[in-house]
């Protein structure tokens, strides 16, 4: 009898061994089988993109009093983006013609082997202190396309004039005679370029209105024009010298600013002479 039940047991044992071994059999993969992902998505590979080099924005501006009273200006906008640069400069002496324009040109080392006269390898540099471009100027009523050289760093930025000489290139279209020999501005301090934005903005807002936001009255028919405009961003002020062809005024103003949309108001306006 106790034979018998041993015997009996050891069937068992290999009946459950058989059946584990078909199930562990069920869940292994055939040889030519594909095992797909689960809800069969196939992945693709990944796909390298060349991505743009990232544009750097910088801003600079003078305003300098001269001894006449009144301000020599000039205000100068960068986008670098690799090699490549692009941007507009405004040089507006108060007692001399004004010239401006927006540019686009290259910049790095190979600026300084072209001013030198011979062209080398190039290095790339995230920044570099000089700029080649073709600035499409505006003065005294004629538009033409120049090259301008552009010197910035982190505080400070200057542009150099020098004798032009036509490029056979087409009407209107002129080259430093020698690249060697410029005479560089004065130069203009770093600012924040939404600083920059703001005190344009105000400026030419004074320049527009000040017949309505002159708390005087202009005298034998004039009307109020402005001579000079002097803007500080980070007092949210400034003084303006306007006349009407007879008279001269003097003020000083206290302003709000918005950017988005951009608006001035202006809050106090104070006459000094």
């Amino acid at each position: 009898m106790e034979q018998k039940y041993t015997t009996k047991k050891i069937i068992i044992i290999v009946l459950i061994m058989v059946i584990l071994g078909a199930i562990t059999f069920s869940f292994y993969p055939k040889k030519d089988s594909v095992i797909l992902p689960i809800n069969n998505i196939v992945e693709e590979p990944a796909i390298t993109i060349n991505e743009e080099p990232q544009i750097y924005k910088l801003c600079y501006s003078k305003s300098d009093l001269n001894t006449s009273g009144f301000y020599d200006k000039a205000w100068l906008k960068l986008n670098i983006q690799g090699e490549k640069i692009s941007g507009e400069f405004y040089n507006l002496p108060a007692e001399k013609d004004s010239k401006v324009g927006s540019f686009e040109g290259i910049v790095g080392p190979l600026v300084e082997e072209i001013m030198k006269g011979t062209i080398g390898p190039l290095v790339e540099e995230i920044m570099n202190r000089k700029a080649l471009v073709w600035w499409d100027s505006f003065a005294e009523g004629m538009r033409v396309k120049e090259e301008l050289v552009i010197e910035f760093g982190d505080r400070s930025a200057t542009v150099g004039f020098g004798e032009m000489v036509d490029s056979q290139l087409g009407d209107g279209v002129y080259l430093y005679k020698d690249k060697t020999n410029l005479n560089y501005i004065k130069p203009m301090s770093q600012m924040n370029c939404e600083t920059l934005d703001e005190k344009l903005f105000a400026e030419k807002y004074i320049r527009d209105n000040i017949k309505t936001i002159a708390t005087n009255k202009p005298v034998l028919g004039g009307s109020w024009y402005t001579t000079t405009v002097f803007i500080n961003p980070s007092g949210k002020n400034g003084e303006v010298t306007y006349e009407d062809g007879h008279i001269q005024s003097r003020a000083s103003f206290i302003y709000t600013y918005i950017s988005k949309p951009e608006n001035i108001t202006i809050t106090e306006f104070k006459i000094i002479k």
